[in-house]
C-alpha cells in the first residue's frame, strides 16, 4: 500500500510559496507550521539573482498567476506567467527539490470532454508552465483544482462580485465544476516522494495574441473544446 505523509513529520526543511493565494498559503502554513517558509508574489520573479539565498529548498509551492496579464502583448503575457517562473523555481531548485504545482482542473464545465486547444490565456499559461516543469524536474507533484467554495458557499476565485455570483450560479446548477476548501488539504501531502511521472502535454492555443479582460478570458475557456 502506498503511503502518504507529510514533510513536517521530519527534520526542518526550507519552503518557498510562489503565489500570494491566501486559501492556499493558509493551508500549507498549517500543514507545515514548523517548518521555514517564505512567501512571493508572482511579481517578484523579475529579479532572478537576488533569491540566491534560497537555492537548494526543499519544498517549492507554486500557486500564482499575473492577472494583469490579460491586458499585456503576447510576449510579455508569456515571460510574465511562464519564461520567468520557470526560471526562476530551476535557479532555487536542485535536483532533489519536491515541487507542488497548483494546476487548473482540464475540464472546467462538468460534462466537457478532452480539450484539443484553448482560447484561454490563463488556462494556457497554467498547462504551459506544467508542461515545461513536468519535461524537467523529477519530483513534482500536479495538484488540478477547479473552483473552490468556503466554508460559507461562496466561490474563492479571483475577480469582483458579478464574476462570483456567475460561477456560483453555473456551480449550483451543475454546470462546473467545484470542489470544497476543506477537502484540498490532503491534496498538499507528499505521496511516496513523488516519484510518479507525469505525461507532459503541450498546450495548443487559439488567439491568444489578443488581449482581453479576465471576465472574457474565463468564458473563452468555457467554450473552448
Amino acid at each position: 500500500m502506498n503511503k502518504t505523509y507529510s514533510l513536517s513529520n521530519f527534520m526542518k526543511k526550507k519552503i518557498v510559496i510562489l503565489g500570494r493565494s491566501k486559501k492556499f498559503i493558509g493551508i500549507i502554513q498549517k500543514i507545515y507550521k514548523n517548518h521555514e517558509i517564505q512567501i512571493f508574489s508572482w511579481r517578484q520573479v523579475n529579479h532572478i539573482k537576488k533569491y540566491s539565498s534560497l537555492k537548494n529548498l526543499n519544498i517549492i509551492f507554486i500557486c500564482g498567476y499575473d492577472y494583469n496579464s490579460q491586458w499585456y502583448k503576447y510576449d510579455k503575457f508569456y515571460k510574465a506567467n511562464i519564461t520567468l517562473p520557470y526560471k526562476l523555481i530551476s535557479y532555487i531548485s536542485n535536483a532533489n527539490t519536491r515541487l507542488f504545482y497548483i494546476d487548473t482542473i482540464e475540464n472546467l464545465k462538468s460534462n466537457m470532454k478532452s480539450k484539443n486547444y484553448t482560447l484561454s490565456r490563463y488556462e494556457f499559461a497554467k498547462k504551459m508552465l506544467r508542461y515545461k516543469l513536468i519535461k524537467n524536474f523529477k519530483f513534482i507533484q500536479i495538484i488540478e483544482l477547479p473552483p473552490v467554495m468556503n466554508k460559507n458557499k461562496e466561490v474563492d476565485i479571483f475577480g469582483g462580485k458579478l464574476t462570483k455570483i456567475i460561477f456560483k450560479f453555473l456551480i449550483i446548477n451543475k454546470i462546473i465544476n467545484f470542489i470544497q476548501l476543506k477537502e484540498i488539504k490532503k491534496k498538499f501531502y507528499i505521496n511516496e516522494n513523488l516519484k510518479k511521472r507525469y505525461k507532459a502535454v503541450k498546450p495548443k492555443q487559439i488567439m491568444l495574441k489578443i488581449p482581453r479582460p479576465l471576465f472574457l478570458d474565463r468564458f473563452l475557456r468555457m467554450i473552448s473544446n
